[in-house]
């Protein structure tokens, strides 16, 4: 008998256990509160951080127009002096290669038009399109200028094979009509009067203004992406540390509401004391309803002990304290049969200590499922029933979420034990119910169950009335 009120006790102290474990409502808020504030918290971090790339990037975009700018620029001034450079040296020594080096720098590599053509990217308006718009036009007429000068000298030398560029070159009747000589002093002076000059003055002096407008907005723009860039990662800064305040937060109430009074729940229930009150509120409910069931078997232990009616195996009461109780309480309670699902499968499948591990098991969730009041009994090999006393139709939501619970609990192997089902029927006493009337009205719910596919509960008083009347 002792070793069976031990047994008993074990069960419903693990089934106490796992209802401490569960997240209350209240903490269920919390919980849920703090998970979308993290949640939103990490949205925005990675937000941020999409943003500071982005300007990042942007910031690098507008450093590589700088240079692009610079470059241009440089490439530019750099081509016209080389332009000139061979010209002159043609006119002044006669050597083809120049003439060659002048046309293929002018026809082939073209550094003079690529750099126009980026600058002109750039400077879509304005003041800064202006000044590049002049110097093109400097630019043009400078090598104008410089091919008249080698056409002249062409054909002062007499010389044969050359280019379309070249033999195109306009020239006018007066110019053609020059001698060799005046040809040659012409076009020395083509490439070195002051006009010739200030041409490329002008184109210098138009470039660097260009430039110099260009270079101011791409500072200014790369200054104000700075600007963004800092707010950024000074909102990026904010976002994290508000998600670890959130998360610390989270962690503490979870330990100081939660995780450390079930630590201290567990050791009073493993040494059998009431529970001392503290943390969340639905903790400090369940404490109360711990401490009232607690009291409540203190009071009862002596007399269950010396009625006996307990069952060897699982320790709940068995079919002779079930008959005595259904007629006690037949007019007042709802009778609810248990069967388990294909039980003969458990002990062929996995022997006969199994099948005892699953009988346990079943016995444990109900017993742990209902009131203290309520009477949990086997009353047979794989039959329980369990009598609600003071109970009727209006409570029939309530059991159905309490099978409901006991049938999710029973299908999880998380335990090491086997999904387990369970096929239930519910009828309810009045003041007209006997005890086998009761107990048929249950019965033949419960074969309802087992007929529409087992795993699940039908209530005596929703079955067809041809149903319930066989």
């Amino acid at each position: 008998m002792s070793n069976r009120l031990t047994s008993l006790k074990e069960r419903a102290t693990r089934a106490l256990l796992t209802r401490l474990r569960e997240v209350s409502p209240r903490m269920r808020n919390i919980e849920l509160v703090t998970s979308i504030v993290a949640a939103g918290l990490v949205v925005a971090v990675l937000v941020a951080l999409g943003l500071v790339h982005s300007t990042y990037s942007n910031a690098n975009t507008i450093n590589q127009q700088y240079e692009s700018c610079q470059k241009a620029a440089q490439d530019l001034q750099d081509t016209s002096d080389y332009l000139t450079s061979e010209a002159r040296l043609f006119v002044a020594t006669h050597e083809r290669m120049h003439m060659d080096n002048y046309l293929d720098e002018i026809e082939t590599n073209d550094r003079r038009g690529n750099a126009l053509r980026v600058l002109n990217s750039y400077a879509n308006s304005g003041k800064a399109a202006e000044s590049l718009k002049k110097a093109r036009t400097r630019s043009n007429e400078l090598a104008l200028t410089e091919m008249r000068a080698i056409r002249l000298v062409t054909l002062s030398l007499d010389m044969t094979d050359l280019p379309p560029s070249v033999t195109g070159t306009h020239l006018s009747d007066d110019e053609l009509a020059l001698s060799a000589a005046d040809k040659l002093a012409l076009a020395n002076d083509l490439v070195y009067n002051n006009d010739y000059m200030l041409k490329k003055f002008a184109i210098r002096d138009q470039v660097q203004a260009c430039s110099s407008i260009l270079v101011d907005n791409l500072q200014n723009q790369l200054e104000d992406n700075n600007a963004v860039l800092n707010y950024y990662i000074m909102l990026l800064q904010f976002f994290v540390v508000a998600l670890l305040v959130v998360t610390l937060l989270k962690s503490l109430l979870t330990r100081f509401l939660l995780l450390w009074p079930i630590a201290m729940h567990e050791t009073s229930i493993r040494n059998g004391d009431p529970l001392i009150p503290g943390g969340a509120q639905e903790l400090r409910t369940l404490t109360d309803a711990y401490n009232e069931m607690y009291e409540r078997n203190s009071n009862t232990t002596e007399s269950l002990r010396y009625e006996a009616h307990n069952d060897a195996l699982t320790g709940l009461l068995n079919r002779g304290a079930y008959d005595e109780l259904l007629f006690l309480h037949r007019r007042s309670s709802a009778l609810i049969l248990v069967d388990i699902d294909y039980f003969k499968q458990f002990n062929d499948e996995f022997g006969h200590e199994m099948g005892d591990a699953v009988l346990v098991e079943v016995a444990a969730t109900l017993y742990a499922s209902f009131r203290s009041n309520d009477y949990v009994c086997r009353i047979g090999g794989d039959e329980f029933a369990v009598i609600m006393t003071n109970a009727s139709p209006s409570l029939r939501d309530v059991i159905a979420h309490k099978i409901d619970k006991v049938a999710a609990f029973l299908h999880d192997t998380s335990n090491g034990l086997p999904s387990v089902g369970i096929s239930v029927g519910i009828a309810f006493g009045d003041e007209h119910s006997t005890q086998d009337g009761l107990f048929n009205e249950a019965d033949r719910a419960l074969y309802d169950t087992k007929r529409r596919g087992r795993n699940g509960y039908t209530f005596a008083h929703e079955l067809p009335n041809e149903l319930s009347a066989e």
